[in-house]
């Protein structure tokens, strides 16, 4: 009868610890299957059009993040979209910082004027480093007028924390 009893008792506890395992299992199944956070979106109907960008998170491994995910160019041509960071450690390095993710996906040259700015939100371009940056934004319609970009922040020792934003041109 004591071997009957130890061997109820090893059931119940594996059956225990095989509920707890199942109940992680599916937590982390869950956990996977969850869709990704949609685009927080804006339509821009001005001449210049403004982007936060917080590297807070990346202090910590984290991505950075962007106030417009999905920016809408809508209505002006040669719209001067500028990009911000909100983090006094973080800033964008010229060429390196803001990036088609298709770097042949302007065949039209929709984008130019990429400069840093300063102080005086002018473009300048003799800075290499900096808090603001901007980019002219043609808005022609084409084929395709989605833009997917990287906005790719710096540390102080060269440390990079990136994002995939979206430019849609509605002409």
């Amino acid at each position: 009868m004591g071997r009957q009893r130890l061997i109820s008792r090893l059931c119940r506890t594996a059956w225990g610890v095989g509920a707890m395992l199942g109940s992680a299992l599916l937590t982390c199944a869950a956990q996977v299957a969850q869709p990704p956070q949609a685009l927080s979106e804006a339509t821009c109907q001005a001449n210049t059009c403004k982007i936060k960008v917080d590297a807070s998170a990346c202090e910590t491994g984290g991505r950075p993040s962007v106030d417009i995910g999905k920016i809408r160019i809508k209505g002006n041509k040669n719209v001067q979209i500028v990009w911000e960071v909100q983090h006094a450690r973080y800033e964008f390095r010229l060429g390196r910082s803001l990036l088609l993710k298709d770097p042949r996906g302007d065949p039209t040259g929709q984008f130019s004027g990429k400069f840093l700015l300063d102080q005086n939100d002018q473009p300048d371009p003799s800075l290499r480093r900096g808090k603001w940056m901007q980019w002219l934004d043609a808005n022609i319609v084409v084929d395709n007028n989605e833009y997917p970009y990287h906005v790719i922040v710096f540390d102080a020792a060269d440390n990079p924390c990136s994002l995939d934003p979206v430019i849609v041109n509605d002409g």
